[in-house]
């Protein structure tokens, strides 16, 4: 049984479990963090977004939201480069349907995928139980270049039950400066700024007049279709409430950027 004195799986909003874990780089010496979200959906069973390695408790946890794994319809690769777990996971529960992105699936063939995430058919697959999927535009999604750090694209997903926004690198909630925030120790950091991945200003764009419009489109449509109060990144941190307000702010933002970007090529965002 799990500790609860120790409990690592935090709901972010009702149905939408979040599960945080180390991640280091720069030789060990930097723990950037990284997470998985479990959504319920309105069957009552689970789609896991992303993987991170379980330790004893975590694992237990997982156990127990999931009985054992049989609550777990399906696990989705969200980003190209979130990788190092899933081969571990898929040993821990079999059962489930994975689907990937395209390199994942060329990269982990010890898992019999059963479909692949940029495929519009895939995303759609549990729209109508509460679980809608994107893939970011104006960016290359299969194989970005260079792969040390062109992480920027990948799946946003938005948890219709809670109102939470999910996604890995293309944008994180991080505290503002002046904020401070107390919290239980289990409890979601209160973060309230959004910053987009650093490759979105280097080589994330497609080099085309078009591509930032078709970002800039694709950030304000999902403004404006879905409800979001809680938004749960995977470098950043989770963001309880206000949400919405912040991905807005930081959009406003990133504005600048995009016309800048994409009048040099001879576009425009308007």
């Amino acid at each position: 049984m799990p500790d609860a004195s120790k409990t690592k799986i935090v709901e972010v909003g009702s149905g939408c479990f979040n599960l945080r874990a180390p991640f280091k780089v720069l030789a060990g010496l930097v723990d950037v963090g990284t997470h998985m979200t479990f959504a319920r959906l309105t069957s009552g069973t689970f789609v896991a977004l992303s993987t991170v390695a379980l330790d004893e408790q975590a694992k237990a946890e997982v156990d127990a939201l999931t009985n054992n794994g049989e609550l777990l319809e399906a696990v989705i690769a969200t980003n190209p480069f979130h990788t190092l777990a899933f081969e571990a996971f898929y040993a821990q529960f079999p059962d489930a349907k994975y689907y990937g992105t395209p390199r994942h699936i060329r990269n982990i063939p010890v898992i019999p995928w059963s479909g692949s995430i940029a495929d519009v058919a895939v995303q759609s697959f549990w729209k109508e139980e509460g679980l809608e999927l994107e893939v970011t535009a104006g960016c290359e999604f299969d194989a970005p270049m260079p792969e040390s750090y062109n992480h920027f694209s990948g799946v946003v997903a938005f948890h219709w039950e809670s109102k939470t926004l999910i996604c890995d690198d293309c944008f994180s909630a991080s505290p503002k400066k002046q904020c401070r925030f107390t919290t239980p120790a289990n409890a979601p950091k209160q973060y309230n700024e959004i910053a987009f991945h650093v490759s979105l200003y280097g080589p994330a764009l497609y080099k085309t007049p078009d591509a930032p419009k078709e970002l800039y489109d694709w950030l304000k449509k999902m403004i404006s279709l879905w409800p979001i109060e809680n938004i749960a990144t995977a470098h950043g941190g989770v963001q309880v409430g206000g949400a919405k307000r912040s991905l807005v702010e930081g959009v406003s933002k990133l504005r600048r950027f995009l016309s800048e970007t994409a009048e040099k090529r001879g576009g425009s965002i308007r």
